[in-house]
C-alpha cells in the first residue's frame, strides 16, 4: 500500500461532490484506480485497461464497529507529539489539550502538506483555518521542574583561604564556648596534638620522648661515674636540648639539683654565672643554716665585682651534700673569645678540684674545637657526646608516639614517606608529623592519608628558612641547571653515616636506582660534586677526608631536607 504521503501529494485540485452524493469509489481518479505514478510509469498497468467500478456497498452491520475501528484518524498527522526528556519530568500528570470539535470535513479538501517534522505546526494552524475553529488557549501550565544541577565540592585541603582563621583552642584558665561545631575532636584533641608534635620547641614529658637511648646512658655515666663535665653538639633540629630537657628531669628525680641557662651572643661570663649563683640557695652551703644565715642564695657570697674564674670556683666548692648540674644551652652562640676562655679555664679547676658541680654543654657545631675553641688541656676533662643523625627506626618511633598521645592514625605508608624525608633529624619528622595531622582534622579524619602528606610536604617547602632557599637558589642557578639539580637529589636519597657524609659513588649508586634514564658516572659527577661545595654555588657541600678517601657532607642536613621536599612534586615522590 503507498504511503499515506502519496495520497496527499496526488489528490485532485478541485473540489469533487462528496462520496456520500455520487456513490463513487473516491480511491478512484477518473474511473481509475489511484496506484501513483510509479506504478504507470513502469507500464504494469494502463489507464485504458480498468474498468469503472460501480459505488462500494453499504458496509453490513456486523462490520461497522470493525470498519470505524480500522477508520485512519484524520488528525493524526497534524498534531506533533511531544517529546519528553527524561531530566524535564514534571512533578504533577500534564492535563491533556483539549480536544477539537471532530468535524467531518470533505476527504477531498484540501489539506497542508506536511513534507518534514518542521511544519508541524504550520499545518497545524492551516487545520484551525480550515474548520474555522477558534483556537482555545490552554490552561495555564504549571512550571517545569528542572532538577538543579548536582553541585560537587571540591576536596576537602587546607581552609585557610577558604574560611577566617581563628582559634581552636582557649587561653589558660578560660572555658571557652565556641559558636560553631567544632572539629572532630575538639579543643581536646587539638591540645593534645600540640602535645605530641612539637616542631618549634623542646620536648619537656620523657612519655613524648622517643630514642636517644644510647647518648642519655653515655651522659648519666659520665656524670655518676666519671665526674666528668659534657660537651653535646650536633646538627640543628637533631634534638639537643629536648635531650637536655628529658635528662634535667630525671637528674631532678634522683636527687640532683639542676638549673638551665641558654646563651646569647651578647652575654658575658660574669651574667651568666650570676644567673646561676641567684638561683642556689644558701641551704646547700657547708656547715648548714648557721653559716648561711642572713643569705638567700650563692650570689650574695661573690663581689659586685666582675667574677674571676679563681673565685666562682672557690664558691663553688663551697656547696655541701649535693650535686649541681649546671646545663648552658645554646653555647654555639657566644661568640667571645674571652668567655669560652674563661669557661675552659674554669672546667680545669673544678675537675681538678673535685667539686661537686657538672657543666654540661650544649650547641650546634661539628667538633667540639669549634664549640670551645683551642684548649688542649681539657680532653681529659670533657666527655664529648656528638648527635648523630637519628636511625629511621628512631624517626618512627617520634611518629608512633604522637599518634598514641594524639589518638589520631598515620597510614603506614605515609608514615615510612615521612621518616625518609625527615633525613635522620627529629625537627623534620616533628614538622610533617604535625602539619599532616593537622590537615586530617580539617579532613574532619582521624586518619592521617596522603593527601595529608601532600599538603604536610607542600607546607615545609614554603616555611623553609630564608637562607636556606637562597643557597638552593645558588645551587642550582638562575636558570636552574638540571645537572646541578640532579646531582643534588641524588646526593639527598643516597646511602649515608650517621653523620651524613658519603662519597660520590654513593651519589652514582643513588642515580642507578632512580627513574631518571640518565645515569651518571664517577667521572661525570667530580665537577658538580665540587662546585656544589665553592661559594659562588651556596657552599652547600662541604668536602673532608675520611678512611676510605674524599667525603661530602651537606653543611647543613637541612639542605637535604629542603632538596626532598623541594623536588618531591616535581618528580612525583608525592
Amino acid at each position: 500500500m503507498p504511503h499515506p504521503r502519496d495520497w496527499f501529494r496526488h489528490r485532485r485540485k478541485s473540489e469533487p461532490p462528496h462520496p456520500s452524493q455520487t456513490g463513487e469509489d473516491p480511491f478512484l481518479l477518473d474511473g481509475v484506480l489511484e496506484l501513483g505514478p510509479s506504478v504507470l510509469e513502469k507500464g504494469v498497468l494502463e489507464k485504458g485497461a480498468l474498468e469503472r467500478r460501480g459505488p462500494i456497498p453499504a458496509p453490513r452491520e456486523r462490520d461497522s464497529e470493525a470498519l470505524q475501528a480500522a477508520t485512519l484518524d484524520q488528525e493524526a498527522f497534524l498534531v506533533r507529539p511531544k517529546l519528553v526528556r527524561p531530566e524535564l519530568v514534571r512533578p504533577e500528570p500534564v492535563r491533556p489539550e483539549p480536544a477539537l470539535e471532530r468535524l467531518d470535513p470533505p476527504l477531498s479538501a484540501p489539506r497542508p502538506v506536511v513534507r518534514n517534522t518542521r511544519d508541524w505546526t504550520e499545518a497545524r494552524r492551516a487545520a484551525f483555518a480550515l474548520h474555522r475553529i477558534e483556537p482555545t488557549r490552554p490552561p495555564e501550565e504549571a512550571p517545569v521542574a528542572v532538577p538543579e544541577p548536582v553541585r560537587v565540592d571540591p576536596p576537602e585541603g587546607p581552609k585557610e583561604e577558604s574560611e577566617a582563621p581563628s582559634f581552636t583552642l582557649a587561653a589558660p584558665g578560660l572555658s571557652w564556648a565556641r559558636g560553631r561545631g567544632a572539629k572532630v575532636g575538639g579543643p581536646a584533641l587539638n591540645a593534645a596534638l600540640r602535645d605530641a608534635f612539637t616542631p618549634t620547641r623542646p620536648k619537656l614529658d620523657l612519655t613524648l620522648f622517643s630514642g636517644r637511648h644510647r647518648q642519655m646512658q653515655r651522659i648519666i655515666a659520665a656524670i655518676e661515674e666519671e665526674r666528668a663535665h659534657i660537651v653535646v653538639y650536633g646538627e640543628r633540629g637533631s634534638g639537643k636540648t629536648s635531650l637536655a630537657n628529658i635528662l634535667a628531669g630525671k637528674a631532678t628525680e634522683a636527687g640532683y639539683f639542676v638549673q638551665r641557662f641558654a646563651c646569647a651572643s651578647e652575654l658575658s661570663f660574669d651574667d651568666i654565672f650570676r644567673s646561676f649563683l641567684r638561683r642556689i640557695p644558701a641551704t646547700f652551703l657547708s656547715g648548714g643554716g648557721e653559716v648561711g644565715a642572713g643569705l638567700e642564695s650563692f650570689v650574695d657570697l661573690v663581689p659586685d665585682a666582675p667574677l674571676g674564674v679563681s673565685d666562682l670556683a672557690n664558691v663553688f666548692a663551697r656547696i655541701y651534700d649535693k650535686h649541681v648540674i649546671l646545663i648552658i644551652d645554646e653555647y654555639d652562640r657566644v661568640t667571645s673569645e674571652d668567655v669560652k676562655n674563661k669557661l675552659a679555664e674554669l672546667i680545669k679547676n673544678l675537675s681538678d678540684a673535685g667539686t661537686p658541680v657538672t657543666l654540661l654543654l650544649i650547641g650546634v657545631a661539628d667538633n667540639v674545637r669549634e664549640l670551645l675553641g683551642k684548649h688542649p688541656s681539657l680532653q681529659r676533662a670533657l666527655v664529648t657526646i656528638p648527635l648523630p643523625l637519628m636511625s629511621p627506626r628512631e624517626i618512627e618511633g617520634i611518629l608512633i608516639t604522637g599518634a598514641e598521645k594524639s589518638g589520631i592514625a598515620f597510614d603506614p605508608k605515609v608514615r615510612r614517606t615521612i621518616v625518609s624525608f625527615a633525613q635522620g633529624l627529629p625537627y623534620h619528622a616533628q614538622l610533617l608529623g604535625l602539619f599532616a595531622a593537622r590537615n586530617a582534622l580539617r579532613r574532619h579524619s582521624m586518619t592521617v592519608e596522603h593527601e595529608d602528606l601532600r599538603y604536610a610536604i607542600e607546607r615545609a617547602c614554603e616555611e623553609a628558612e630564608a637562607r636556606i632557599r637562597e643557597a638552593y637558589a645558588l645551587a642550582v642557578g638562575h636558570q636552574e641547571s638540571s645537572s646541578f639539580v640532579d646531582v643534588l637529589y641524588h646526593a639527598a636519597i643516597c646511602a649515608s653515616d650517621e653523620f651524613g657524609t658519603f662519597t660520590a659513588a654513593d651519589v652514582a649508586a643513588a642515580a642507578k636506582r632512580s627513574e631518571d634514564d640518565e645515569t651518571f658516572s664517577l667521572l661525570s659527577l667530580q665537577y658538580p660534586l665540587k662546585k656544589l661545595t665553592e661559594p659562588e654555588r651556596g657552599a652547600v657541600l662541604r668536602r673532608m677526608a675520611g678512611p676510605g678517601g674524599l667525603r661530602y657532607q651537606f653543611c647543613n642536613q637541612m639542605m637535604r631536607h629542603y632538596v626532598l621536599v623541594r623536588q618531591a612534586v616535581q618528580r612525583g615522590l608525592i
